[in-house]
């Protein structure tokens, strides 16, 4: 999905379609670059079957409205209401950050699409650097460097779903406002981060370490078939079996708290 960043006026969003606010902040954390699959079909037969219970929104809670700083002052207030949603300790850590929101639409616009986001989360990087192992004469990622991305998924899962899922809508108003100012044409904000949520999803969980290259002072895939993929997918397979699959089932347990249907 090509995006660009200039002025315009979106139509207003459906706060239904799709939460979690620091959720996918996190997901994205300093490494990671992440189509959208159409929905099926329903096939007619007979006789009309039921609908599945996934398939079912739940009834969405009334909200009262948070009385909301002004965007540009909005780092403290938002950071305190963040901080409910997890008693992890990394996620206090974390948040100590300014421009929580727009980071969090500049880094779903990149997610949407395929760019980079880590300029948006740099402080989330994880410390120790990335290792590669040869064996047989293959060189494949390290199993151990999985363990750089253990804290993230932690952090991640420990968020109380039915809380983020609220404060997203409770905070709908700052980011409509942040992703008027980033001005992507011919978008809304739930389009693109309903696809950014898909993209991380439906991203390929591999149990064997991939093969990598030194290319240009920096690994890559040697399997051109997976460096050309989207870069969600492709930081996903850096982060290892384990970790992806708690981040992609806690994404659908968010998902599918808001009606979405996800595979």
């Amino acid at each position: 999905m090509p995006m660009s960043r200039r002025r315009h006026r979106s139509k207003p969003p459906i706060a239904a379609i799709v939460g979690v606010v620091v959720a996918l902040l996190l997901v994205i954390g300093g490494i990671w670059y992440w189509v959208q699959r159409d929905p099926g079909v329903e096939e007619v037969g007979p006789e009309p079957a039921a609908p599945p219970p996934a398939a079912e929104a739940p009834v969405e809670e009334e909200l009262e409205p948070l009385d909301l700083p002004e965007l540009s002052a909005s780092d403290e207030f938002v950071r305190g209401m963040v901080g409910r949603l997890s008693q992890h300790p990394q996620l206090a850590a974390w948040l100590v950050t300014d421009d929580l929101v727009q980071r969090f639409v500049a880094v779903v616009v990149d997610l949407a699409g395929n760019s980079n986001p880590a300029a948006s989360v740099r402080f989330m990087a994880p410390d120790q650097s990335f290792r590669s192992q040869e064996v047989g004469g293959v060189r494949r990622i390290d199993p151990d460097s999985y363990r750089r991305y253990d804290l993230l998924a932690a952090t991640f899962a420990s968020l109380d779903t039915r809380g983020t899922v609220r404060l997203y809508r409770q905070l709908r108003p700052l980011i409509d406002e942040a992703w008027e100012d980033l001005g992507v044409p011919d978008v809304t904000f739930d389009e693109a981060l309903t696809m950014a949520i898909r993209n991380l999803i439906e991203a390929e969980v591999r149990d064997e370490p991939p093969r990598v290259e030194r290319v240009d002072g920096i690994y890559v895939f040697s399997d051109p078939a997976l460096e050309n993929r989207r870069g969600a997918e492709k930081a996903l397979l850096r982060m290892g079996p384990e970790n992806t699959r708690r981040i992609q089932a806690k994404l659908r347990e968010l998902a599918r708290e808001l009606g979405m249907q996800v595979p």
